[in-house]
């Protein structure tokens, strides 16, 4: 599995706007399963699941961070969950539609 999180290098700096360069961020993921999540997000909120990926602190204190209440921290983090366990069951009920509705491969007997 790739790296899911860009080079430590590209921490992102304060800025009063804190998801100015909120695609840019995102495009440095490799993962394409967190972009995914990453987009079901606002703004505000991507931006502050950006901090707390890069800054390693609290979900508080990355809200703060970003410019919104301690408590955005928290609901963030729950928002995330969902997002990310709806991903998860899309993609498995997208596999398993494809496994039962995928062609039938020929086999050397039917080829004669």
């Amino acid at each position: 599995m790739p790296n899911a999180l860009p080079p430590q290098s590209s921490q992102p700096g304060r800025s009063a706007r804190p998801y100015d360069d909120l695609e840019a961020r995102l495009a440095e993921f490799t993962d394409p399963r967190i972009t995914s999540v990453l987009r079901g997000l606002h703004e505000s909120e991507a931006a502050l699941a950006l901090r707390w990926a890069f800054d390693g602190r609290s979900w508080a204190e990355s809200a703060v961070a970003a410019g919104l209440a301690p408590a955005a921290g928290e609901r963030v983090r729950r928002k995330l969950k969902r997002l990310g366990a709806r991903y998860a069951q899309r993609i498995s009920v997208a596999r398993a539609f494809t496994a039962v509705h995928r062609p039938a491969r020929a086999t050397p007997r039917e080829l004669v």
